[in-house]
């Protein structure tokens, strides 16, 4: 990347850690009962993260242009972190899920988690990304 900052750009960014959670390629065709508790191990592994402040923010994407992509998070950890704890969801682990991970870098300041007590990701100048 060019290290000439244009006009208006960031001079610093806040870098993110984000999961995105896609359809599995070959998920299982499950009965609803199995299903559903499959469903609810998938809720309770994501609120034991964020109550472990590990995942700052999560949800379900509406709307989507790409129907595999399920869901979002952000973390509090670092990449590999994160994917090693996604992997530990059962509907992953079951194919339900596949993971995505990704840095996102925003404008510094632009999205705050006041609910987090601790740090959420790093803080970068334009001229590094």
């Amino acid at each position: 990347m060019s290290t000439d900052r244009p006009p208006g750009a960031p001079a610093r960014f806040d870098v993110r850690t984000v999961v995105y959670l896609r359809r599995g390629t070959n998920p299982p065709d499950l009965p609803e009962d199995e299903s559903t508790a499959l469903h609810h191990a998938h809720l309770a592994h994501l609120a034991d993260l964020a109550n472990r402040g590990i995942i700052v923010a999560n949800g379900p994407l509406l709307d989507k242009s790409d129907e595999t992509i399920r869901g979002m998070s952000i973390w509090s950890v670092d990449p590999v972190e994160a994917r090693r704890l996604a992997e530990q969801d059962p509907a992953v682990r079951a194919g339900r899920f596949r993971v995505d991970v990704a840095r996102w870098a925003v404008a510094s300041g632009r999205i705050a988690f006041p609910e987090h007590a601790g740090p959420v990701g790093s803080e970068v100048a334009f001229e590094d990304l």
